[in-house]
């Protein structure tokens, strides 16, 4: 109950022993910005000042025989510290709108959440388990591939660019020799057509048991060769001349499926795409701001189309299991002419 009685006094001392300490500075601190003439005016002279608590009547200041100074200089000052005080409090505290002082949930955009890093699911991992290496690839190697390739394959890099993408952040500051080992792997994919690298030379006898027991420089020799596996695997190229191609990712919960059909009617080509899942799912085919989608609730195919499609142009095309909550397994179809 004192509280709350003495709480406007305590206050309203503040204000005045600030006020009183202010006009003790230097009167021209504060002429700077001198007020308005439509401001309030305050009557300083009227001022109910308290007697303090707890002194004698000899030692209490007398207030009345201060000398104010000029009515009208002091009344100016005092509305240009107010002014001053008005103009801090709302540049701290600025209003709001209507529509900020509520709290909304959106949907995640899906263009924005298919660019950003993503961690594969373990369902999309038994693909890549088996990849024919002399060594078998961790799994958080893997993974990594995995994750990295899903982006690269969505841009116009071309392969050797996309190879030393993918593997460039598991070797960090080895620039030149990942440059050069891309390079060779890819001659001899050109020139040794059908033939593994590893298996027709001696360099598959020299391997160690385990990747971890690996040198740095087999390490990277099986990680892009990992990775040309799997950029090759989620790329698909379609054109008027070869209209279909097809892929398939062996998942933990059975065989993936994927054909791209391109469908040159005319002036206005269109592209499909055939899914057969191996439990229920859903698709999405998207690029140049088209969008079709299409799911099921048990395994079976799904199919979906993009109309008036633009050739060299990479469509990327989704596919989530049910029992994958991580991540959607992102392949690129491009058709060309």
């Amino acid at each position: 109950m004192n509280n709350d009685t003495n709480s406007p006094n305590r206050d309203r001392e503040t204000v005045e022993d600030r006020f009183f300490a202010w006009l003790l500075r230097d009167p021209t601190d504060d002429l700077a910005s001198p007020p308005a003439d439509n401001e309030v005016n305050v009557d300083v002279t009227n001022l109910d000042v308290p007697e303090p608590v707890g002194l004698d009547a000899e030692a209490r200041p007398n207030y009345q025989s201060i000398d104010l100074g000029d009515e009208p200089t002091v009344q100016d000052r005092f509305q240009a510290l107010l002014k001053r005080r008005f103009q801090d409090q709302l540049q701290d505290n600025l209003p709001l709108f209507p529509w900020e002082t509520e709290v909304l949930e959106y949907d995640t955009d899906p263009v924005d959440d298919r660019t950003g890093v993503r961690v594969p699911s373990l369902l999309w991992l038994k693909q890549l388990q088996a990849i024919d290496l002399p060594v078998t690839l961790p799994e958080d190697v893997l993974s990594e591939l995995l994750s990295r390739s899903q982006q690269l394959v969505q841009s116009s890099l071309r392969q050797g660019e996309r190879l030393m993408a993918a593997v460039e952040t598991l070797f960090p500051d080895r620039e030149d020799e990942l440059n050069l080992w891309t390079e060779r792997l890819l001659i001899w994919s050109a020139s040794r057509s059908g033939d593994k690298l590893l298996a027709s030379s001696d360099a598959a006898d020299n391997f160690p048991p385990s990747y971890d027991a690996a040198t740095p420089t087999q390490q990277m020799l099986l990680s892009l060769l990992a990775a040309k596996e799997i950029v090759e695997t989620l790329s698909l190229h379609v054109s008027p001349a070869r209209p279909t191609e097809r892929r398939q990712w062996l998942t933990s919960h059975g065989l993936l499926t994927v054909e791209a059909d391109f469908r040159n009617d005319g002036d206005r080509p269109r592209l499909y795409a055939l899914c057969q899942l191996p439990e229920g799912g859903r698709v999405q085919l998207c690029g140049d701001a088209k969008l079709a989608t299409a799911q099921r609730s048990d395994p079976g195919d799904l199919c979906v189309e993009l109309p008036d499609v633009r050739c060299d142009r990479i469509y990327t095309l989704e596919v989530r299991l049910d029992a994958s909550e991580q991540s959607p397994l992102v392949f690129s179809i491009c058709p060309s002419v």
